[in-house]
């Protein structure tokens, strides 16, 4: 018996020590980075398939866009996804929610993302960050890929991202290289 009151108090004894090291210093908070993860290749919906015939042309994403309406990468770009007409493309937020949906992609501001208006520094209610897509031909044993991409939008902290593993659809972009 008495060794069960010693096994007892030890285990109320390691709660309360994890108890007392997990609670929050509000002094070292670090900031977390939206951008994290943001221009990865890895798929997160599952793994990718490709058994779509691409003769018409070749789906290619492009990760990094910058909506400040100056016409370089001011949209989530999908490569040649229009030649495909039974194709839904999803795009969701860091949390899984689903924000936008299109079985017509890229045939107007409508069906492209983001449809919300685009100013100076970017998208109004859309918040920068990594974003997660899903694009599904035919149905997702035909070809389904998923990935992350970045909404870059505050230009006065380009000199902080390093965006180099991304691929924007135009390398001019006047946001990214600074002219």
């Amino acid at each position: 018996m008495k060794s069960f009151k010693n096994y007892k108090s030890f285990l109320i004894l390691l709660t309360a020590a994890f108890s007392f090291m997990s609670c929050d210093d509000s002094n070292n908070e670090q900031e977390e980075d939206v951008f994290a993860g943001c221009c990865s290749e890895e798929p997160v919906f599952g793994p990718n398939v490709d058994n779509l015939d691409q003769s018409q042309g070749e789906i290619i994403v492009y990760n990094l866009f910058t909506p400040n309406n100056d016409a370089y990468n001011d949209r989530f770009g999908i490569e040649n996804i229009q030649l495909y007409e039974n194709h839904i493309v999803s795009i969701y937020n860091i949390d899984d929610e689903l924000i936008f949906e299109s079985t017509d992609y890229g045939s107007s501001s409508d069906e492209s993302f983001p449809t919300e208006p685009q100013g100076e520094f970017g998208v109004e209610g859309v918040p920068d960050g990594t974003y997660k897509y899903k694009i599904v031909v035919e149905n997702e044993q035909v070809y389904m890929k998923s990935g992350t991409f970045c909404l870059f939008g505050n230009f006065s902290a380009l000199d902080e991202q390093n965006f180099s593993d991304c691929t924007p659809s135009s390398q001019f972009d006047p946001t990214l290289t600074g002219n």
